[in-house]
């Protein structure tokens, strides 16, 4: 075998090693996009039955402000 054999015969070698390394490469970062998308994480249920219903007051000049009730439940 010549060396110019032996060197394509390295080559070869190094070019099907780093095509497998990629494809490996490859599948594993799939895998991992995939269970870090936010549609596969573990839902978490916020539900919320608060009614809220303004309140007004009345000021020394007879303007009437409106101020609403704010809650949030989150459970």
């Amino acid at each position: 075998m010549s060396r110019i054999e032996q060197a394509r015969a390295r080559a070869a070698g190094a070019k099907r090693a780093l095509a497998v390394g990629s494809a490996v490469a490859f599948a594993v970062a799939m895998l991992l996009a995939r269970a870090a998308h936010p549609g596969h994480a573990a839902h978490a249920q916020a539900t919320s039955t608060a009614v809220t219903t303004p309140t007004s007051t009345e000021d020394d000049d007879g303007a009437v402000t409106v101020v609403p009730q704010v809650s949030t439940h989150v459970s």
